[in-house]
């Protein structure tokens, strides 16, 4: 890494965690991604990813971009250990295992109840031995017991419990929480060896308060994401968490777009922070005093090295240099939307 009073010169990083989406959503997003060595490309879609044949079709809409495409494909009910052992065949190394809960978030109906998890153990325990990265969207919107709603800013404390029990039960797999919101799911993480946690620049910047008033109502759409930012005590200890040089936490953008009228008309969780993120995170840690190796490690360094790939070995260059965020990007509202920024990523 090399740091210059108004440039760094970084190894060429990594999004551990991005939502592409498909169609005409994909081809908005893209070319944004063309900055990373490699992307996990969630399977979320409206169908979800949980097939040879799916796999095969979403990397076509992908590839012929710069970066590598690592599909994460979705646990659903359709995915037995027959059909997961086909892919480890053909695809060993090129895509993830996704644990998405159902109802929890965008395009989650065909996910598995934490109840029902335990009938699909067998798929977890093949991943653990192919040493296959299971992947959590950690969080419960539902009392097990009582079936009321939990309030969303308590669905990821809610969920230490089954992530726990994940990691005691399959150790020596790789478990990662992704998008990491609380004190509570870092304190587990700590915990277990096997346990690591991905973390969007979206907690790290956004506040509740920023997205929710006093009675809990959303206020701002377009910083919605789940799991939701949170308050003062959760959000700090992200902070400290990103800061601290723990190779348990890299970065993933969980960018996750929606078209403006859809994300307003339904209330569509997801932050499309594609086009700030590298900016977002030079500005989040020369704001701390953190602006290098610490940086270079978070966006390049300790998520390859938690997944067993080597190191990029090209570089990008940013520069301290102003510019605004658009208000709309390709019929897209951006994260940070007319926010002046300090730093840029040198195309």
């Amino acid at each position: 890494m090399e740091i210059g009073k108004n440039y760094i010169i970084t190894r060429q990083p990594d999004d551990w965690h991005a939502h592409l989406r498909e169609e005409k959503l994909l081809k908005a997003v893209i070319d944004l991604f063309n900055i990373y060595g490699r992307v996990v490309c969630m399977g979320n879609l409206a169908e979800p990813v949980d097939t040879l044949e799916k796999i095969a079709d979403y990397q076509r809409q992908i590839l012929g971009h710069d970066f590598l495409p690592i599909i994460g494909v979705m646990l659903t009910k359709n995915l037995t250990k027959e059909k997961f052992a086909s892919m480890l065949n053909i695809f060993n190394g090129m895509f993830f295992l996704k644990y998405m809960p159902k109802g929890v978030t965008t395009n989650s109906e065909q996910g598995i109840e934490w109840q029902e998890l335990e009938k699909y153990y067998p798929i977890l325990e093949l991943a653990k031995i192919r040493q296959v990265p299971i992947l959590l969207h950690a969080e419960m919107d539902k009392d097990p017991k009582t079936g009321a709603l939990i309030p969303e800013i308590e669905r990821e404390a809610a969920a230490t419990h089954e992530v726990a029990k994940l990691a005691k039960t399959f150790p020596g797999a790789i478990i990662n929480v992704e998008h990491v919101s609380s004190r509570y799911m870092i304190g587990i993480i700590h915990a277990y060896s096997n346990l690591s946690g991905s973390i969007s620049l979206n907690h790290l910047i956004h506040k509740y308060e920023d997205v929710f008033n006093a009675q809990d109502e959303l206020i701002d759409v377009h910083k919605y994401f789940k799991p939701v930012a949170k308050r003062k005590a959760d959000r700090n200890m992200i902070i400290t968490t990103a800061l601290s040089g723990s190779p348990k936490f890299f970065f993933g953008s969980d960018s996750a777009p929606h078209f403006i009228a859809d994300k307003v008309t339904f209330k569509k969780a997801g932050a499309f922070n594609a086009l700030t993120n590298l900016a977002a995170g030079c500005e989040f840690f020369e704001k701390y005093d953190a602006l290098d190796e610490r940086f270079e490690n978070f966006f390049s360094g300790y998520g390859a090295a938690r997944y067993n790939f080597p190191l990029n070995t090209g570089t990008i260059k940013l520069i301290r240099k102003r510019w605004v965020v658009p208000m709309i990007y390709n019929g897209l509202a951006p994260d940070l939307a007319g926010r002046i920024m300090e730093w840029q990523v040198v195309e």
